[in-house]
């Protein structure tokens, strides 16, 4: 039997499969990233990091490289201000009311980041740990068997034939690797279509900035430069994107004919809402938008695929150590989150919809978002802060474990922290230590801390490599359901 050139291989090396391959070489999995672009010659589109994303971040120590680019960011100083002029933390089909409520987030707002800049980030942490990403790259074709995959990889110098373990489909809306795979992507047709450019606009003074939105349509304006227009029941051209047709859309919706010059892109996209039927055909997953698809409404798109692969990433290098069964939770876990966000972005695509009819709807709409209930339900849903993983009788399990300040034996520390390599976490609060001696067995895959922590939710947390609560004991502390949890989520006591 020949054994794999790599134990996982990649195809994408946008966000979602860099991110994913920081989380494999965390646990030591060989990673080869291929990608068909050059480095940054994707569409320079500027993608959004809600709470939850920031989240995990901050257990994974990029937080503070996020930040730090954002502000070096130009483009975005007055687009923050006009959102912090308007009290809210986001927007609901262009409604900026979100975050009004009593949802309280670890990180106080979103970020706003370039896709090339996020790229950059990950793909430094990728390579410095250990990761090959291949540019220029393209899966064309792949067969498994019961060892691993046989993955037809194209690039200039021809095809050749990689071995892995494991292949996840990082590669967008158009997946070869879903296509190759033989997994089906059901959906909805469009109904409207959105052209969006990069660039300068010169012309009319009557085009501020922000969104319009009148009985033909949306116009949106952006700081960094970005125009956008949407509108309904036209058809979707068959040809070529050009600048001319999205001028020609600006003037339709708007009634001024511009000037846009200087652009370096322009792009179509519709509300075509897509969900794959399965997220995994035997050692073939696929993450990200290669999953689902959906109008970009309230920027979720790189937010849902980011927590695809912090969600798939240890659970497939359980797999590749020889613990496959994890693997089963990913769908069943992620998959209602991303029907939750088509759902919710199907709603705002409805609600963003010319017509009178739909004026009626918007001002009842804005007058529901008042009430802290529904404000906080809508931005929960937006931040991805309202996820819960399995079906529990313990409401406290499933649940994202918030960061706090802790006191161990080794200093004052913060939860976070404690979680940055990756690996799940044992986290004794009953002063006596007898949870960390219970799990000892284990000590080769879980840290164990005993610390103070008089508000935590429990007496012992057993907390999964992505920040979410895999038990929950409380004192006396059982030790048998203790080392059920322990084998169901990290295998079997050390010998």
């Amino acid at each position: 039997m020949r054994s794999n050139d790599y134990d996982v291989l990649i195809a994408g090396g946008g966000p979602v499969g860099l991110m994913l391959a920081c989380e494999l070489r965390m646990y030591g999995v060989s990673t080869l990233v291929v990608e068909r672009l050059a480095p940054g010659a994707n569409e320079p589109r500027t993608l959004t990091m809600h709470a939850r994303t920031l989240e995990i971040m901050d257990r994974r120590d990029l937080l503070a490289d996020f930040v730090a680019a954002e502000e070096r960011t130009a483009g975005l100083d007055e687009y923050r201000r006009r959102l912090e002029n308007t009290s809210a933390r986001g927007h609901f089909a262009g409604m900026f009311v979100l975050g009004r409520g009593s949802v309280v987030t670890e990180q106080p707002r979103e970020l706003l980041l370039p896709r090339e800049t996020m790229e950059t980030i990950l793909t430094r942490r990728a390579t410095r740990t250990g990761a090959v990403v291949r540019h220029g790259a393209e899966v064309v074709g792949l067969a498994q068997n019961a060892d691993g995959v046989a993955v037809t990889v194209k690039d200039a110098r021809g095809s050749t034939v990689i071995r892995a373990g494991y292949v996840v489909g990082c590669d967008g809306g158009r997946s070869a690797v879903r296509r190759h795979a033989g997994i089906d992507f059901p959906g909805t047709e469009p109904q409207l279509v959105s052209r969006m450019g990069l660039g300068s606009l010169t012309g009319p003074d009557r085009l501020p900035m922000g969104w319009q939105r009148n009985e033909h349509g949306w116009f949106m304006r952006m700081p960094d430069g970005r125009i956008s227009t949407a509108e309904w029941d036209c058809g979707v051209p068959q040809t070529p994107v050009s600048v001319g047709e999205l001028v020609d859309s600006v003037q339709r919706v708007t009634g001024e004919r511009i000037q846009f010059t200087d652009v370096r892109f322009v792009s179509r996209f519709t509300d075509s809402t897509r969900l794959a039927a399965q997220y995994r055909a035997g050692r073939v997953l696929i993450a990200g938008d290669a999953a689902h698809v959906h109008f970009p409404a309230g920027g979720q798109g790189a937010h849902l695929g980011f927590q695809d692969a912090v969600n798939l990433g240890w659970k497939l290098a359980a797999a590749c150590q020889g613990r496959p069964g994890l693997l089963d939770t990913y769908e069943a876990e992620r998959r209602p989150v991303a029907e939750r966000v088509l759902l919710n972005t199907h709603a705002q695509a409805a609600l963003m919809r010319p017509g009178p009819q739909v004026d009626a709807l918007r001002a009842l709409f804005a007058e529901l978002m008042d009430f802290d209930a529904v404000n906080d339900l809508l931005t929960n849903a937006i931040y991805g802060t309202d996820v819960r993983y399995g079906d529990s009788a313990d409401p406290r399990v499933g649940r994202f474990v918030a960061d706090r300040p802790l006191k161990t034996d080794s200093g004052p520390t913060r939860l976070a922290e404690l979680l940055r390599d990756g690996r799940p976490l044992l986290l004794d609060l009953t002063g006596t230590s007898t949870a960390v001696r219970t799990a000892d067995p284990w000590a080769d895959r879980v840290r164990t801390v005993a610390a103070l922590d008089a508000d935590a939710e429990a007496a012992v947390l057993l907390i999964r490599p992505d920040g979410y609560l895999a038990w929950a004991g409380d004192a006396p502390v059982y030790d048998e359901d203790l080392r059920t949890a322990l084998t169901d989520w990290f295998g079997p006591a050390r010998a």
